[in-house]
């Protein structure tokens, strides 16, 4: 397993694994469904001797926060746990505070506590920081952050200086933040920067682009040829691209079966890409109509 240096006494694994599988159907390549508490549990054990040392959840993830905590309750394995919080209702105070509670009573301390939702934070940021600031002091949790979609929410979240960990969407399709030169700012400001969709929802794990995708199917086929040219495949090339980016903390990958946990911690592995193949990626991707493709993937477009 690769690491990135997060504090001057910590590492971080660049594999973070993904956990909205182990509490819920997710993902346009699931083909397992939810696993059992015992099959969970294995993914878990995968994850600690393959050297991974992080995972992501979140109060909306279905059990996962409960099925995390029952794990580390009896295990002895030990791992930066980043969750986070969604206001649904009208009293966002009040709902803060539940959710606040409830991972706290699911997984007690947490390492990073983030709003899942950015327009979350443009709308709350400055009436959540003392509740938040108050939940770091109790002890409760390590750091603040965010969960971002768009380039512009990068740019919002590095106007707020008490925050210290972002969470973006980045794939060799989905180039925003690294054209709008923000993975240099965030360097520059010392975030923790954790990247998920690195196969844009499962897309690039598949053998055929889904019909809902068709218009992506040509951009998929330029990356297969790149892919082809270095070697690899498309998603040994997706991983060694996104980790190889400056100020890249972690890929945040889920997996439905300890095997993947397993083949996706040797990915991470896989040799550099030639600079070649660096420019040829970025050319492709500054052609993809990515915002097509994630009004369908948030369902703004059919």
């Amino acid at each position: 397993m690769v690491y990135a240096e997060i504090t001057a006494k910590e590492q971080l694994s660049k594999f973070t694994l993904g956990t909205v599988q182990l509490g819920m159907q997710y993902g346009m390549a699931n083909k397992t469904g939810q696993p059992s508490t015992e099959e969970a549990f294995r993914i878990l054990d995968t994850a600690a001797a393959s050297g991974v040392n992080s995972l992501d959840t979140a109060v909306a993830y279905g059990t996962s926060e409960k099925v995390i905590g029952e794990y580390l309750r009896q295990s002895q394995n030990r791992f930066f746990v980043t969750s986070k919080f969604k206001v649904l209702g009208e009293e966002p105070l009040k709902e803060l505070a539940a959710q606040q509670n409830q991972t706290w009573e699911h997984l007690g301390k947490v390492d990073m506590y983030f709003f899942h939702d950015a327009k979350e934070m443009c709308t709350y940021g400055k009436q959540f920081r003392e509740p938040l600031e108050r939940m770091r002091e109790q002890g409760r949790t390590r750091m603040l952050g965010a969960s971002v979609y768009e380039a512009d929410e990068v740019e919002a979240f590095l106007e707020n200086d008490w925050m210290q960990g972002i969470q973006i969407p980045m794939s060799i399709l989905d180039s925003r933040v690294v054209e709008r030169g923000l993975l240099e700012e965030l360097e520059k400001r010392g975030a923790v920067v954790f990247v998920r969709s690195v196969f844009f929802q499962g897309l690039l794990c598949m053998d055929q682009v889904p019909e809902k995708y068709e218009f992506l199917a040509p951009y998929v086929e330029e990356l297969r040829d790149i892919a082809k040219s270095e070697e690899m495949t498309l998603q040994e090339m997706s991983v060694a691209y996104i980790r190889d980016l400056p100020g890249i903390s972690s890929l945040v990958l889920g997996c439905e079966t300890w095997e993947q946990v397993r083949d996706n911690a040797k990915l991470l592995s896989i040799k550099n890409l030639t600079p070649g193949a660096v420019e040829a990626i970025r050319a492709v991707g500054k052609k993809v109509p990515i915002a097509e493709a994630m009004d369908r993937i948030l369902g703004k477009k059919k």
